[in-house]
């Protein structure tokens, strides 16, 4: 595949890009490759996905058909691996992704075969016990597609880990920074539009990755929140550490290793009750979401004193409604912490 003239890179803005994408980009454009994301998820995106992807797939699934196709015929090969598990820490080598990550790309391949070459590495720790030199291995086997140069393949993969990791850095907060966000003394994100002298309400949104920062895939439930007075922050934010001393009360592993930090995330502010509510945004059809989302209710039925409303989406939601579930939890949200902190003070007057 090496030519004089720069390859171009499909990569699908969905599922797991939204987890890996500096590490990607970063690792074919030093290959000198040009790197091809597809755009932004709108409707007219999500109309072709639809029609063309499988019934039984997830929505996050079904989007990622519509972006394969707005790529297509601009690019000269896709990279679409079939990841199955990473081993993010010690005893996470028995944890695995979604299986659809596993046979996406294989499926597209047989059901479009017009598509170009489909560059589709599987790495898994948990089933086949790969680790850090079958990662070289195939990374070096991808980069002699592109360069005949091994020392610029060294360069890429060092240059690629190393912004992976500042990505990580950036988005995951500090044990200390969750603190001080739980106190009020910084925001994390959006500023939340309040009226002068109101106190913002702190909710968490709890979701996939590529859930939360798709836009049109979580409906805008960002801004919608922002908007409504709401200091937000997410599940991708969530300190790790905290994340797995909530999984270690659970009676059995739990081994989708996405669905942890949603449902460690949960349990977390279920137990310290520092903020007024949850969110959590759950995917129609989604299998690790029907066990993560039965989970997290579960949980708050025993601890109701910090409100969860979870939200089913799909290809049909309409805005409408949702707007008006939405708007009727923050009003709830709202009424409660008024009243909390009318005992509150009626219990320091009696001091």
């Amino acid at each position: 595949m090496v030519t004089s003239q720069k390859i171009r890179v499909g990569i699908p803005r969905a599922l797991l890009y939204y987890k890996f994408f500096p590490m990607w980009t970063t690792f074919f454009e030093e290959l000198g490759a040009e790197v091809i994301v597809s755009p932004k998820t709108t409707k007219i995106l999500k109309d072709v996905a639809v029609s063309i992807a499988p019934d039984e797939d997830c929505y996050s699934s079904k989007l990622y058909y519509g972006h394969v196709m707005a790529l297509k015929d601009k690019v000269d090969c896709f990279f679409i691996p079939r990841f199955s598990s990473g081993g993010f820490g010690k005893g996470h080598e028995k944890n695995v992704s979604c299986p659809k990550f596993i046979g996406l790309a294989e499926v597209l391949r047989s059901v479009f075969p017009d598509l170009p070459e489909i560059i589709m590495p599987y790495f898994s720790t948990a089933k086949n016990n790969h680790g850090k030199m079958k990662f070289l291995k195939y990374c070096f086997s991808i980069g002699s597609k592109f360069t005949r140069n091994p020392f610029r393949i060294r360069t890429a993969i060092k240059k690629a880990l190393k912004e992976q990791k500042e990505h990580y850095q950036h988005i995951q907060i500090s044990v200390d920074e969750l603190q001080k966000w739980e106190r009020s003394e910084i925001i994390l994100n959006e500023i939340p539009d309040v009226e002068e002298g109101d106190v913002p309400l702190k909710v968490a949104i709890v979701g996939h990755s590529y859930v939360l920062n798709d836009p049109y895939q979580s409906i805008g439930i960002m801004k919608k929140l922002t908007s409504h007075g709401v200091d937000y922050i997410t599940s991708e934010q969530m300190p790790r550490r905290l994340v797995e001393q909530q999984m270690d009360y659970l009676e059995s592993n739990m081994y989708f290793e996405y669905e942890r930090e949603i449902i460690g995330t949960v349990m977390h502010f279920l137990e310290s009750k520092t903020i007024d509510g949850i969110l959590h945004l759950i995917i129609f059809s989604c299998g690790p979401d029907s066990i993560g989302g039965e989970l997290c209710s579960r949980f708050s039925r025993r601890k109701p004193e910090v409100p969860l409303l979870q939200l089913v989406i799909d290809e049909h939601t309409g805005e409408a409604g949702l707007n008006t579930r939405i708007e009727a939890f923050i009003d709830m949200l709202r009424r409660r912490k008024i009243i909390k902190e009318k005992k509150i003070r009626r219990k320091i007057e009696c001091l």
